[in-house]
C-alpha cells in the first residue's frame, strides 16, 4: 500500500502554493487562479491538495507532516532558506532519529524536513549444533 495524497485545509490557497513551490519544490498541477483548491505534485507519485479552510478551523497544536531529504546538508540548506525568507523555522536539530528542522507556515501549519539516521538491524548469530 502506498499513500496517494494529503489534503490540507489552509487560510490562503494561492499564497500556500507559492511557499510549497519555493521551499519544497512541489509543482502546481491545477489552476493558479483558484482561491478554493490547488493540486500539487512532487513528481514521484505524491499529490498535495490544498483547500481553503472554513473560518475558525484549526489543526491540533502538534499536527504536522514531513519531507525526507537525502542528507543532513539538505536539512541545513532548507532551514537557512526558510530563515532568510523570514519564516518561523526551528534551529537544525540533531538527535538519535537524524537531522531535522520544523517550519511553521504563516497560517500555523507545521512542516518537518528531516534526514533520518540509518537504522541498523541486529541479527543473532546462528547457533551451531553439535553433531
Amino acid at each position: 500500500m502506498k499513500i496517494n495524497h494529503l489534503d490540507l485545509q489552509v487560510a490562503d490557497v494561492q499564497a500556500t502554493v507559492l511557499h510549497f513551490e519555493r521551499l519544497f519544490g512541489l509543482t502546481l498541477e491545477s489552476s493558479r487562479n483558484s482561491p478554493a483548491v490547488a493540486i500539487m505534485s512532487d513528481g514521484e507519485g505524491f499529490t498535495l491538495v490544498l483547500q481553503r479552510r472554513n473560518e475558525g478551523e484549526t489543526y491540533p497544536e502538534r499536527f504536522h507532516f514531513g519531507f525526507l531529504v537525502e542528507d543532513p546538508d539538505r536539512v541545513r540548506a532548507f532551514q537557512a532558506l526558510a530563515k532568510s525568507e523570514g519564516f518561523d523555522v526551528s534551529d537544525v536539530i540533531e538527535n538519535g532519529r537524524g537531522t531535522l528542522s520544523y517550519l511553521r507556515m504563516p497560517d500555523g501549519l507545521l512542516v518537518e524536513v528531516s534526514n533520518q539516521r540509518r537504522r541498523t538491524h541486529v541479527t543473532e548469530a546462528p547457533t551451531s549444533s553439535s553433531t
